[in-house]
């Protein structure tokens, strides 16, 4: 009686779970899209520097990353406005659009608008970096 009782309290919680909603890729891409970006914002690179493809990690050091993006000081704010993904049945690539806010010397505040090419690859997103831009 009581393995009974386990097992079906097992099957209520297991089932339970599958009920819960799941984010949609672009959901799940806008909050991966905006952590890169505080990180970057913050200064932190190595931490940025983690959402880059497993492939761009294995030709690009750490420290040339934040080379790429010494600009970012300038940034005063940017968030992730939308990110769209192919509509495909299994999606596995989206462009996230960055809406930044930022300050040139001699300038008033400017915005400009960055898209990023985010990758699903082994289950989790990525960021796509072109090595030729």
């Amino acid at each position: 009686m009581r393995l009974a009782s386990l097992y079906m309290f097992a099957l209520f919680v297991l089932g339970g779970c599958s009920a819960l909603p799941t984010k949609s890729p672009e959901e799940i891409v806008i909050e991966r899209a905006q952590q890169r970006i505080d990180l970057l914002m913050a200064g932190d690179y190595q931490a940025s520097y983690e959402f880059t493809t497993p492939g761009y990690r294995s030709t690009e050091s750490a420290g040339r990353y934040g080379t790429r993006w010494s600009g970012v000081g300038m940034w005063i704010s940017a968030n992730v406005t939308k990110a769209e993904c192919a509509a495909a049945e299994a999606v596995d690539r989206c462009k996230a659009v960055v809406e930044v806010l930022y300050r040139a010397v001699g300038y008033d505040p400017l915005t400009t608008i960055l898209t990023e090419d985010w990758l699903l690859i082994g289950g989790q997103w990525y960021l796509y970096q072109n090595l030729s831009e």
